[in-house]
């Protein structure tokens, strides 16, 4: 019979023993508030903290990609909403004995047009980003994008 010799407790949950939480008490409660509440370095989700280290953001640098990135997500969020309404007029017509092409083509038109719509708003926020980067910042924002560091 297999028999656990601790409890489970919430330090397990943040992958940390409960031991070394005695040790490290002020770290473990900092890791704990960081990723309990979200407050990070500059309290903004992980994109951005990213491009803010690697391209040495400034504050207001900070809040219009922020702005820009999060325009770019509701657009990706609308996108997956439509592909999912697709998914189910596709059902309901494959349910239907008359089924044709031009009906699916209609289907699936939402479908292409949310993606003719990402990838408008993929060029417009990489526009906007470029016109907020320095030079030198454009440059590596660009060495980012073709090494697949970051992805938008």
């Amino acid at each position: 019979m297999f028999h656990y010799s601790r409890r489970w407790g919430p330090g397990y949950a943040y992958a940390c023993s409960p031991t070394s939480r005695r040790h490290r008490k002020s770290r473990s409660e900092h890791t704990y508030e960081s990723r309990r509440h979200g407050h990070g370095r500059f309290g903004v989700r992980r994109p951005l903290r990213y491009l803010t280290y690697h391209l040495e953001l400034d504050e207001t640098q900070v809040r219009k990609v922020a702005a820009i990135l999060d325009q770019l997500k509701n657009e990706r969020e609308q996108a997956k909403l439509d592909e999912s309404r697709t998914v189910s007029d596709l059902a309901e017509l494959v349910t239907n004995t008359d089924l044709s092409v031009d009906m699916l083509k209609e289907a699936l038109a939402p479908r292409v047009e949310a993606a003719e719509r990402l990838q408008l708003a993929v060029a417009r926020a990489i526009q906007q980003m470029a016109v907020v980067l320095d030079p030198d910042q454009r440059e590596e924002f660009a060495y980012l994008l073709t090494s697949k560091a970051i992805v938008l």
